[in-house]
């Protein structure tokens, strides 16, 4: 796919890395409702590609460079060189396919129901394996790397970093003076990789002027800061035999490695348990769609992702009562994207704006 030359992404000062200028640009037109194609996501799912990004999403897409020299393709509304336009940002994390098109497409058509597509800045990353064939000094990562912020062949850059580095540049004023709120949002694949960076990511704690959120959505596994697993309406360590490593991140604080290795334990929760975090969950998503982690690990979880969404509330409430975080059941969907951002019920979590009356927020409290 061709697309712009890379630009790069400001790094922030409290980051202690140096911050990058960039040219003056026009902003693009805002992609209109209406589709000149269907990108079909991994987890069976559809939306609609605006129009204005043409029938691939290619007039959309945008190479942006980091710090390392690395380069990361995105695809984006409004040009990342900055615009006075957006008041939001939401940057939406693709999921194990690593469709990142789709997820674009997808988000977008729920900013467009909600309303709110005039004024939000959608961002969809594409953390490349070496199947999407990456260009030039683009990173690439294993996928479990990715999902995780972890080193992982052919790239010891962490997917957590350039988070980092995409925060720090939508929280800039110099490019976003208007903008107010950043959400970053991940369904499946694109959710572990969210609840995990909500834990680990260092960008937030950083940036100032900007509210920022995390939804989760329909993620396989979460990350637990303590060796207590769910045992029924209790949280006990689990008896030893073939799930003894059960703790090893990415399910839990043991073995760390790279970016998640640099933040400890205890910070780690800290910074879970006081950031903005929304789980949502289908109702629906009960069975193995066939990519969901069966591994013992994420097994001890529970046994389906709605299970392990409303046990990981329950252990929050356990370890932190008063911790700013919510579950919204969406009812009759199972494990699709499109429909998960489409419901209302998710607009105030995404997009801060009162989407349907009733949303069936739940506290699993135990």
């Amino acid at each position: 796919m061709k697309t712009p030359r890379a630009r790069p992404l400001l790094v922030g000062s409290a980051l202690a890395l140096t911050a990058l200028l960039a040219c003056a640009h026009t902003d693009p037109a805002t992609p209109r409702p209406g589709s000149t194609a269907t990108l079909r996501l991994v987890d069976g799912s559809h939306a609609p590609m605006p129009a204005a990004c043409g029938s691939t999403g290619s007039k959309c897409s945008e190479e942006v460079a980091g710090s390392g020299g690395w380069q990361l393709q995105l695809y984006r509304n409004f040009p990342m060189t900055g615009s006075t336009t957006p008041t939001q940002a939401v940057v939406v994390i693709h999921g194990t396919g690593r469709n990142a098109a789709g997820y674009f497409a997808s988000m977008m058509s729920a900013a467009s129901k909600a309303g709110v597509a005039d004024r939000t800045l959608v961002v969809a990353p594409w953390f490349k394996t070496s199947e999407d064939k990456p260009a030039g000094k683009e990173g690439v990562w294993v996928n479990d790397a990715w999902k995780a912020g972890t080193p992982g062949a052919p790239s010891s850059l962490s997917s957590f970093a350039v988070m980092d580095q995409v925060m720090a540049t939508l929280a800039d004023k110099k490019r976003f003076p208007n903008l107010k709120r950043i959400t970053l949002a991940g369904h499946s694949a694109g959710g572990q990789f969210t609840q995990r960076y909500a834990a680990f990511g260092k960008a937030p704690n950083a940036l100032a002027g900007v509210a920022i959120n995390y939804v989760v959505a329909n993620p396989s596994s979460f990350v637990y800061f303590d060796a207590t697993r769910p045992q029924g309406k209790q949280f006990t360590v689990p008896s030893g035999g073939s799930c003894a490593d059960y703790n090893q991140y990415k399910y839990g604080m043991a073995g760390r490695t790279g970016y998640p290795a640099t933040v400890t334990p205890a910070q780690a929760a800290a910074n879970y348990t006081s950031r903005q975090v929304t789980i949502l969950g289908g109702s629906d998503d009960t069975v193995d769609n066939g990519d969901l982690d069966t591994d013992c690990g994420a097994n001890l979880q529970g046994p389906n992702r709605a299970v392990r969404s409303e046990n990981y509330l329950a252990y929050i409430r356990k370890i932190a009562p008063n911790a700013p975080h919510s579950r919204v059941a969406i009812p009759g969907v199972a494990h699709e994207s499109d429909a998960m951002f489409a419901s209302p019920l998710a607009w105030p979590a995404l997009f801060g704006v009162q989407g349907a009356r009733g949303a069936q927020q739940v506290d699993q409290s135990r």
